[in-house]
């Protein structure tokens, strides 16, 4: 077959040759066409979960502002109650001892009117107003005193002084008229009239200095005693275990102002001063051992050591890095760096033979060519290795100034 012959085939070949390009060109426009189709598909999956994933925080914050919202109107609400009721009880509690009041006089004023009367000496009938009317206005010259915050025991034991005077008088004549029952019945109402004012004038002094119930105060007193306890076995125990901290410890201390006002001893009679007792805080005592041992409490220099080194041997036991290459190694590839080039400055273990001696062709010691059978670097290796010796070179080539 002659040239001729093969001529007409070569368009045949050029077009199925383009034909194959197009087809190519296609199926890769096609690829490409996927490829953003999926990604397209994986950013609107990612979008939305994202909105939802912020949908059901916003849903999260909302419901626990509403739930703290809904816990305060709660508590609003409960305190609200409770004051109210408390105001009841006290409006309740107030009208209650007045009442007992007004009767007490009803009973006790009469039966002194009766024991003070005489007809030749009328003006006596003046000294029941007297002796029941200073009781109340001593009483009410405490509940002054308690209005303006000032001492008002004083005005009470008068209070209750006079209204015994006047008991006594009502059962003496009572007793003496009408029979021992009138006559106590007399000298109860002299003094149970002021004494239950005074009890409601106590709740007020009470209210109004913030005291709290004997249990409530009993029970705090028990928990000050039992932390206090615990503070002083912490102590010692620290005192025991490491004196130098302990020392230094309170020396700050004392610097610092923490002591203890009138304790009666100090943990161990270390280095405190006379009179109250020193009780490091926490923050002083952490200060004292990064001073004294350079690290925190319970640590020391000796106890890191061994903490490494018990490190290193499970690392070894377990033929591998515990958490990746330490700080001090080095990637393999440096070791066959040169040194300029930022490779190992390390000289060798061994010295360098003089051309010669190691058999070699007057190559200066110089390390032979890798020969056939050696692994080679990959081709990305080389292009980095040719980079970074390019890059090496232009930072050592000084600049020439321009004329």
């Amino acid at each position: 077959m002659t040239v001729t012959e093969l001529r007409p085939e070569q368009p045949v070949a050029a077009d199925a040759e383009a034909l194959a390009r197009a087809e190519q060109v296609s199926a890769d426009a096609e690829a490409a066409r996927i490829r953003n189709e999926a990604e397209r598909t994986r950013q609107e999956l990612a979008a939305e979960k994202a909105r939802a994933k912020a949908q059901a925080d916003i849903e999260r914050d909302l419901a626990k502002v509403a739930d703290e919202r809904r816990q305060r109107e709660e508590t609003r609400r409960a305190e609200a109650a409770a004051k109210a009721s408390a105001e009841r009880s006290a409006a309740t509690w107030k009208r209650a001892a007045k009442a007992i009041a007004v009767i007490c006089i009803i009973v006790s004023l009469p039966l002194q009117v009766m024991a003070f009367w005489d007809p030749h000496a009328w003006f006596l009938v003046a000294a029941p107003f007297v002796l029941e009317g200073v009781a109340w206005a001593l009483l009410c010259g405490a509940q002054a005193a308690i209005d303006e915050g000032r001492a008002s025991w004083h005005y009470r034991l008068a209070a209750l002084i006079q209204a015994l005077v006047a008991a006594g008088i009502n059962y003496v004549h009572g007793a003496a008229e009408y029979g021992v029952a009138t006559g106590i019945g007399g000298a109860l109402c002299s003094v149970l009239g002021p004494a239950i004012w005074d009890l409601h004038e106590h709740g007020r002094i009470a209210k109004r200095d913030g005291r709290q119930p004997g249990s409530v105060r009993r029970a705090k007193e028990r928990a000050d005693r039992e932390a206090r306890r615990q503070l002083d076995a912490v102590n010692a125990a620290r005192a025991a275990g490491d004196r130098e901290v302990w020392e230094r410890a309170t020396d700050l201390a004392v610097a610092l102002g923490e002591v203890r006002p009138g304790a009666r001893r100090r943990p161990l009679g270390l280095r405190a001063p006379k009179g109250p007792e020193v009780v490091p805080s926490e923050e002083t005592y952490a200060r004292a051992c990064l001073e004294i041992h350079g690290t925190d409490p319970g640590m020391t220099a000796e106890r890191i050591a061994h903490t490494r080194a018990a490190k290193r041997a499970v690392r070894l036991a377990q033929n591998g890095p515990l958490d990746g290459p330490q700080r001090d190694e080095k990637a393999q590839v440096d070791s066959q760096m040169d040194p300029a080039d930022g490779g190992p400055s390390k000289a060798p273990s061994r010295p360098v033979k003089t051309p010669g001696e190691d058999g070699r062709k007057s190559n200066g010691g110089t390390p032979p060519r890798r020969s056939s059978g050696v692994v080679k670097y990959s081709a990305g290796a080389r292009r980095q290795m040719a980079v970074t010796a390019a890059a090496s070179a232009a930072s050592k080539t000084p600049s020439t100034p321009t004329v």
